[in-house]
């Protein structure tokens, strides 16, 4: 099957793939942290939640704000560069307005 240029998932590929192995990332550095905490268990694991949270928020922000401009194939730069916006993301929001 050829693949076709109006498709949105092509035409966003890209962006996806570096938003996906983001997640997948940070998530796994979420786990760390709330892990690592001196807390009870159930404090550790409100904090993951939160973490799990403040990450998909900034999947999606990131996401919609670079969408349209993300053309190139992700390289290892560009993945710590996502990996990092996904935890900073209101700076974004915050510069945008």
């Amino acid at each position: 099957m050829p693949w076709n240029d109006n498709d949105p998932l092509m035409k966003y590929r890209h962006a996806l793939v570096a938003t996906l192995l983001a997640v997948v990332a940070s998530v796994l550095i979420a786990a760390f942290i709330g892990g690592a905490l001196p807390m009870a268990y159930a404090g550790r694991a409100w904090t993951y939640a939160g973490l799990v949270c403040w990450i998909l928020a900034g999947a999606f922000v990131v996401f919609r704000l670079t969408a349209e401009g993300e053309k190139e194939p992700l390289t290892a730069p560009r993945f710590v560069r996502w990996v990092v916006s996904l935890w900073i993301w209101p700076v974004f929001l915050l510069r945008r307005r």
